[in-house]
């Protein structure tokens, strides 16, 4: 048989309870006084050991969503891998045959391969940001800083979109600050600024303006891009960065979205060690704006954090 644990306050009460003598009422004041102090104790006890029950539940728990969040990745990795090749193929080969390289087309034919090619191309963005979202959700975001410049890379991708805004009637308008060399990822850095000038194209009427903007003060970057378009509603301001999220304005030329270009363009910025943010009222266009720290000291530490130690 166990052996009970010692409780001094019990075995008294069982000793009072057990005696001959008669109560008298100082004994029994502290007795109730015993009793009270018991029952806190014990009720202490019971909450004390409920609560580390449900703590140790809730760990469980964030272990099990843990391990079933990997398990997700992972799956969406191989299977956006294994859907990215066939895509890029059929982008590609529908390219061609549009370009006529393989003989002259009728119209409906032009037509029916258009939409292969429309539908595929928006297949294969789906897929590349699924893999970017596998990557950043895995841990696997890994920056190659380089040396180089920001106001070539501005320029680079307004060129690219000019194509596009020419066709909606949209005029691009840059002001740029002229900077010195700068340490950043080129490559992701110009996937933020294609997802924020494309939305901006996407979501602007015809015969609108863009204006893109960069500047440096206080050792700060920033990036700027405003549209003339039906900007966005207050409540929606904080949830499109999240992912699978859409704002309540749609596309003036029918451009499809993914709902994901925001939430890993965030993700990037944040890995530079910056933030981004909007500003917009309903009917007055929208503001998007990224800020990274500018250059970087010869140990590899930005200017902005040299600036933060001193």
């Amino acid at each position: 048989m166990t052996e009970r644990p010692f409780d001094p306050i019990r075995d008294c009460i069982a000793e009072y309870m057990r005696s001959d003598c008669p109560p008298d009422p100082h004994s029994s004041k502290l007795l109730k006084t015993l009793l009270e102090y018991w029952a806190l104790e014990r009720d202490y006890e019971l909450k004390n050991d409920l609560l580390n029950s449900m703590v140790l539940k809730h760990v469980a728990l964030i272990r099990n969503l843990v391990d079933l969040n990997r398990l997700k990745n992972r799956f969406l990795g191989i299977a956006a891998h294994d859907l990215r090749n066939p895509l890029i193929s059929i982008r590609g080969l529908s390219q061609i045959i549009l370009s006529e390289a393989t003989g002259p087309l009728t119209s409906e034919q032009r037509e029916y391969l258009g939409i292969v090619h429309s539908v595929s191309d928006g297949m294969l963005n789906l897929v590349n940001n699924l893999l970017d979202v596998s990557v950043i959700e895995s841990g696997g975001l890994d920056l190659q800083k380089e040396w180089g410049s920001f106001n070539a890379l501005i320029e680079e991708r307004i060129r690219l979109h000019k194509v596009l805004a020419i066709e909606k009637g949209i005029r691009l308008h840059a002001t740029l600050a002229e900077l010195e060399r700068q340490y950043f990822d080129a490559g992701k850095i110009a996937q933020v600024v294609d997802n924020l000038l494309g939305n901006a194209i996407k979501f602007s009427p015809r015969d609108s303006n863009v204006f893109i903007g960069l500047d440096k003060s206080d050792h700060w970057i920033t990036v700027s891009i405003r549209d003339e378009g039906p900007g966005i509603p207050e409540e929606d301001q904080t949830r499109i960065f999240g992912e699978f999220q859409f704002s309540t304005p749609v596309a003036t030329g029918g451009e499809k979205s993914t709902g994901l270009g925001l939430a890993i363009a965030k993700r990037i910025v944040e890995a530079h060690d910056g933030a981004m943010g909007v500003h917009s009222r309903p009917g007055q266009g929208a503001l998007f704006h990224f800020t990274i720290p500018a250059g970087c000291d010869d140990d590899g530490t930005t200017t902005a954090q040299s600036a933060d130690r001193r």
